[in-house]
């Protein structure tokens, strides 16, 4: 993802910025290629891994990852206009380089997502999966989601809330099989969510809003 990040941003360099237009076309076509290049890594990657840990948890029965589908093209051209805004009317051109390079870490991101999500749904050992943070700063709205700890078996059985990845998001989405436990501290998370629960109710919005209050975090 870093490397992506860093070619998109070495190619912005020599962008002439000063015709959004032109800069929409040019942004769609760099990172339908880009994503599609970095995404099929993460595929693998991801396919490996999850062949690793299933390996060390002993899981039974023969199984072996497999990849899903590449992104749509026309979702990643979506982005590409969307990150081209601040260059309409103010041309804030390192905004619009911001909002770029945030969602093709999001993007490429969701290539190993989705390898994830599929062989979760589709190993008969029947894992589990959490989100699982990657880094300190976690936003509050990622920590709540986590505090549920491993009891997803699909991304659909999810619903909506945990399948929203954000721009700049590192968490992701883990198998653990029977007899595991989640390889983050659920319960730290679960005293955070409920401290923040006792004192705004039970939205899930107030919620977050009260531990961004509480932690000092997005």
């Amino acid at each position: 993802m870093a490397l992506a990040r860093r070619e998109l941003a070495a190619w912005w360099a020599m962008l002439d910025v000063s015709d959004p237009r032109a800069v929409v076309a040019a942004l769609e076509a760099f990172l339908v290629e880009l994503v599609a290049a970095y995404g099929d890594l993460a595929m693998t990657v991801a396919a490996d891994w999850y062949d690793q840990q299933r390996e060390q948890a002993q899981a039974p029965g023969a199984f072996r990852a497999t990849l899903p589908e590449a992104l749509p093209d026309e979702q990643v051209r979506a982005v590409a206009r969307w990150a081209v805004g601040p260059l309409f009317g103010a041309t804030d051109s390192a905004k619009a380089l911001g909002l770029a390079s945030g969602a093709v870490q999001r993007l490429v991101q969701q290539g190993g997502r989705n390898t994830l999500y599929r062989n979760v749904r589709r190993d008969p050992s029947e894992p589990r999966w959490a989100r699982v943070p990657q880094g300190a700063d976690t936003c509050a709205w990622c920590r709540m989601l986590a505090s549920r700890g491993a009891v997803y078996l699909s991304r659909e059985s999810a619903g909506g809330d945990d399948n929203h990845w954000h721009n700049e998001c590192d968490c992701q989405p883990v198998p653990v099989w029977r007899g595991q436990r989640e390889p983050y501290d659920v319960d730290a998370l679960l005293q955070q969510y409920n401290a923040a629960r006792s004192k705004a109710g039970g939205d899930p919005k107030a919620i977050t809003a009260q531990m961004r209050e509480d932690l000092g975090v997005n």
